[in-house]
């Protein structure tokens, strides 16, 4: 190994490191009470090193709002690409997606908490990063939903990515209410992926 690269091998540890600290600290005790101090001394970092890495706590909070949610969308894709049944892939998707949430409960919890309340400067390039991603992974279900149509499995009628925004917006909204609720961790949210299935392709009507 060229020395340059394991110097590239050694900075990506490093950073991955002072990420996972980051998590941590943001998790228990959120945005506005954690300081570089805490985070360095979860890391096991000198102050200085996480300054090597990271502007200040904002830049920090961005790169980890943003791999959290690029580790979301790379975690449901590798799981359904890997899954060939149509309507398995959709089970998928929506199984991994209430999974990852029930995972990283914590993180997420305090973030949802304090979104109101951040700087409209985080907000705002928050905002940006994630309605980015967001409307690729859109793009990704709604060529889940294409194929599910050409299955037979949903309504040719309906446009495609209107269909992924139904489906987002189920999974949101199980999603949030039960991050704001105290009791989450006794209720697995993964468990409920087969309700939003079931709700998803075959609605509430009474048959």
């Amino acid at each position: 190994m060229h020395l340059s690269d394991r110097k590239e091998r050694d900075k990506q540890i490093r950073q991955d490191d002072i990420l996972r600290a980051a998590e941590r600290i943001f998790a228990t005790r959120g945005y506005y009470k954690a300081t570089i101090q805490d985070i360095a001394g979860e890391a096991q970092y000198a102050v200085g090193t996480l300054y090597l890495y990271f502007k200040d706590k904002q830049s920090l909070y961005l790169t980890l709002i943003e791999k959290k949610f690029s580790d979301l969308i790379s975690i449901v894709k590798n799981k359904v690409d890997g899954t060939k049944d149509i309507k398995g892939k959709i089970e998928v998707l929506i199984e991994e997606q209430l999974s990852y949430f029930e995972e990283n409960q914590d993180f997420f919890r305090i973030y949802f908490s304090e979104r109101g309340g951040l700087r409209w400067t985080i907000k705002d390039r928050i905002s940006q990063s994630a309605v980015e991603k967001f409307m690729r992974y859109l793009d990704y279900i709604a060529t889940l939903i294409k194929k599910a149509q050409e299955k037979n499995l949903i309504r040719t009628d309906l446009e495609p990515r209107r269909v992924a925004y139904i489906l987002a917006s189920m999974l949101n909204a199980v999603i949030l209410p039960w991050l704001k609720r105290e009791s989450s961790k006794k209720g697995g949210l993964k468990n409920m992926s087969a309700f939003v299935m079931d709700v998803f392709l075959n609605g509430v009507a009474k048959k």
